[in-house]
């Protein structure tokens, strides 16, 4: 009989064999035959043991489930502070495709007899799970692990690989069965997930994340959040689902982005006049995946780690411009390029809604708002000049201070002395901040620290 075997196998095999078979070395088999049929005998027990884990899930999926109410998604705080232009300017906005971004993947094929969900009955939905458990997925999770490792995805990117290996494995499920698969898959690759039933026939997927999300609905489990994806939140008032996750599913999603993401290279310019005239380079195929993105805490942008393509791109740009000048000249020389060169323009006049961007994402789009503008000089302070980045949140407005040892204007944090540099305050020398923010005191946030580029 086929046996479901998935990312966390070996992990779980490893400790189920330390634990099971502990003994001195003399005391195991020697021959060579043998030790086949012990290692033999141990991945029985074991794989009965993994089998036994989805069986008593299914058992318990067939309980009634019960009524969560829905929560429409938390709003953003909005920023909006800041020297506004006022005129207009033409873009190309970016579309998904449909490839991996960039890649067409290959996973090995799953036979799909058998997953039919009729109905949305918790016994149908048990029965989906069990037939599910008799797919022998060890090659698949084999391909996915590689590919995640070869794009180097967060989790988000994962979510997003099998979404994509969902479709075209199973081009002939129907949006239900397909959901049935991803809870399946994400739950036995370690994430913890829930599925949802929305009236009698639609099924939704349920995901916790470590940071906090915005806009999405949610359901709460306990203390946890489950935001309701791929759904509109007007109409959804109510949904049914288990309360319990999957034994194995221990690791929430995280949407941080701590290792460059490696899509394959889609090149696509930009070009900068005025007091700083110069070409940019981006990849167009990374673009589409933060526009997948969920809008999240700023913590997640502030924190991410820009693409190679992007790196190298800005390297070529700045280091000569930073070579020979002091470190206050070099911080007051990046406040005034990001001034300079990008148009700050309030979200809610471009999106009619609040929305957060990523460094290349700010180098793309012809607007910016504060908080996308203290995120993209946030990341050139600290790769060329320091680490040391406070972010400021005033009730309306984000900017950011950095660590210095000269200056009129500094402010005292943990005994460390800071310049406050406002990048959409154009002509503002480091120390100054919008005069709207001038009296007022900001909650002031430490991110992690990012190596700095020699």
């Amino acid at each position: 009989m086929k046996k479901s075997r998935f990312i966390y196998s070996w992990l779980l095999f490893v400790c189920f064999f330390n634990v099971k078979y502990a003994e001195p070395a003399e005391a195991q088999v020697s021959a060579e035959d043998e030790f086949e049929d012990y290692l033999s005998s141990i991945e029985a027990d074991f794989y009965n043991f993994e089998d036994s884990i989805n069986r008593n899930f299914a058992d318990y999926m067939e309980q009634a489930w019960q009524e969560f109410t829905v929560y429409e998604g938390t709003e953003p705080p909005v920023y909006a502070g800041g020297l506004f232009f006022t005129g207009t300017i033409e873009t190309t906005l970016v579309h998904p495709r449909d490839s991996f971004f960039g890649s067409f993947l290959h996973f090995p094929y799953m036979v799909e007899e058998g997953l039919s969900l009729s109905g949305l009955s918790e016994k149908n939905i048990a029965d989906g799970w069990r037939k599910l458990g008799t797919v022998d997925f060890t090659s698949f999770f084999r391909a996915y692990t590689g590919y995640s490792r070869q794009f180097s995805l967060n989790d988000w990117g994962n979510y997003q690989l099998l979404k994509y290996a969902s479709m075209q494995l199973y081009p002939s499920f129907s949006p239900r069965e397909r959901t049935l698969f991803l809870f399946y898959a994400l739950s036995n690759a370690g994430y913890k997930a829930k599925i949802g039933r929305v009236e009698k026939d639609v099924l939704v997927l349920l995901l916790p994340f470590a940071e906090e999300v915005y806009k999405l609905p949610f359901i709460k489990a306990g203390e946890e959040k489950y935001y309701v994806m791929d759904i509109s939140s007007k109409q959804l008032k109510k949904l049914y689902s288990i309360m319990a996750d999957f034994p194995k599913a221990e690791k929430v999603l995280s949407l941080h982005i701590s290792e460059a993401l490696d899509f394959p290279e889609n090149e696509i310019g930009r070009k900068f006049t005025g007091k700083y005239p110069f070409s940019l380079s981006l990849n167009r195929n990374l673009l589409d995946f933060y526009a997948t993105f969920p809008l999240c805490d700023l913590s997640v942008y502030f924190s991410a780690e820009p693409s190679k393509t992007f790196t190298n791109s800005m390297d070529k740009i700045v280091k000569i411009h930073l070579k020979g000048k002091s470190r206050p000249e070099q911080i007051a020389w990046l406040l005034d390029l990001v001034q300079q060169v990008f148009i700050h323009k309030p979200d809610v006049e471009v999106h009619k809604t609040e929305v957060y961007y990523f460094p290349e994402e700010t180098a793309f789009y012809p607007y910016a708002d504060c908080e996308d503008l203290s995120v993209f000089l946030s990341w050139l302070i600290c790769r060329y000049v320091t680490s040391e980045v406070l972010v400021l949140y005033y009730p309306t407005h984000v900017a950011i201070a950095v660590e210095c040892f000269e200056g009129r204007e500094v402010f005292k944090f943990r005994n460390k002395e800071y310049l406050i540099c406002d990048p959409s305050y154009r002509g503002a020398v480091p120390g100054k901040i919008i005069p709207a923010c001038a009296s007022l005191k900001p909650v002031i946030v430490s991110y992690s620290k990012q190596k700095r580029v020699k």
